[in-house]
Order: structure tokens, then C-alpha cells, then sequence
């Protein structure tokens, strides 16, 4: 996990000390939104669904997090209530960190958060740049770049080097990812397949040719 990297072999051993392995079935919830925040969360194996319920009941989908990536990020340093909801969408494998007993190890050994929050300042830039995307780009860009941010983080790298998103996200689900309709995200995904851009398999996933979507962009 990039998140470790930086670590030495005593400092991940002393993390370990404190991580529990869990094996989550498939729509289950790891917390829900304004619980106490109580710990914080890394996926061995399978993905995660961050979303909120907007005040009429819809869901808003904020973000996936598949093998090798941490979530909530502010937990590491912050004790707000959980600011949306995490739920399971595949059978997955879990680790999960107690926040006291973090906090309790960083004042043994503070050199460990000094490294983590170099990893917590990489987020914090990529949220920056999604958040001027959606300020300064066109809606066609938009779910161009959302096509890619997926594709590298839950893509699967086929023979012919176009890569296939392994999560099966409705149009939906895309739109509310990045705060659109279905129908701009609809729109957009036909002209994309006309163009070269991304084809729909069989199974309904998507494949993605990035040096083409790298041109249109």
C-alpha cells in the first residue's frame, strides 16, 4: 500500500500490531454518515462505496476505493463524525485501524505520522485538481476525466493495452460522482464510443483506450 512506503520494517510491524483483518460481505456497511469516527480503513481485496443521502432521499456517490487504498483520509488526523457512509460492493477483504490506539502508537513513534501526512498531502492535491475540473471544464471533459481517474484506479490492463474498468458503475452512478445529470454522462459516453474512445463489453464493463482519450483531452 503506497500509504506504507515510506515506513520501515519496525514501523509497519508496529501498524500491524494494531490492524484487524475482516472478511465483508457484499452491501455491507463499514460505518454510516455522522457515526463517531472511530477508526479508519484499508482494502486488501474488493471495493468500497463512499456516498451521502441528499435531503430528498437520493444518493450521492463520492468516491470508490478498491485493493491498496485507504479510506476516510482526514481520519488519521481529525475527530469530525464520519462526513458520508461506506458500504461494501463486492465480498471484500478489510483492514481496520483503531483510531485511539493510532494515536496512542504515534506518540510512541511520531515519525510515522510525519511520513502518513506527506501521503495524506498527494489527496489533498488530487481533490484540489477535482474540484477545478468541475469549476473550469466542460461537461464532455469532465466525464472524460472520471472515465480515466477510473480507469487507472480500478482498471484491468487487457492484451491490446486498453484497459478495463472492473467496477460495473451505472450512468447514474457516474453522474452523481461528479455532480451531473445521467443524461449529460448518457450524452457524452455515445459520442466517446463513437469517436474510439471507450467500448462496453459484454458484461456491461467499460474499456478504455487512454492514449486516445489523452488526445481528446
Amino acid at each position: 500500500m503506497k500509504i506504507f512506503e515510506a515506513l520501515t520494517d519496525s514501523e509497519i510491524a508496529s501498524l500491524a500490531g494494531i490492524a484487524l483483518h475482516r472478511n465483508v460481505e457484499k452491501n455491507a456497511h463499514l460505518f454510516h454518515m455522522s457515526e463517531e469516527m472511530t477508526s479508519f480503513f484499508f482494502v486488501v481485496k474488493g471495493n468500497v462505496k463512499i456516498y451521502r443521502i441528499d435531503e430528498e432521499g437520493r444518493e450521492q456517490i463520492i468516491n470508490f476505493f478498491g485493493e491498496r487504498e485507504m479510506f476516510p483520509h482526514h481520519a488519521i488526523f481529525r475527530a469530525d463524525p464520519y462526513p458520508a457512509s461506506a458500504m461494501t460492493t463486492e465480498q471484500s477483504e478489510i483492514i481496520v485501524i483503531d483510531k485511539r490506539e493510532f494515536e496512542d502508537l504515534v506518540r510512541r513513534q511520531p515519525d510515522i505520522a510525519v511520513k502518513l501526512f506527506k501521503y495524506i498531502g498527494e489527496i489533498i492535491i488530487d481533490l484540489q485538481h477535482r474540484l477545478q475540473e468541475k469549476i473550469l471544464k466542460p461537461t464532455d471533459e469532465q466525464v472524460l476525466l472520471l472515465i480515466r481517474r477510473l480507469a487507472h484506479a480500478h482498471g484491468l490492463v487487457l492484451g491490446d493495452g486498453r484497459r478495463e474498468i472492473t467496477l460495473k458503475l451505472t450512468k447514474q452512478e457516474m453522474a452523481s460522482m461528479i455532480g451531473l445529470t445521467r443524461e449529460t454522462v448518457s450524452r457524452n459516453i455515445s459520442m466517446f464510443r463513437k469517436i474510439g474512445i471507450i467500448d462496453i463489453d459484454g458484461a456491461g464493463r467499460m474499456i478504455v483506450d487512454l492514449e486516445e482519450l489523452e488526445t481528446y483531452l
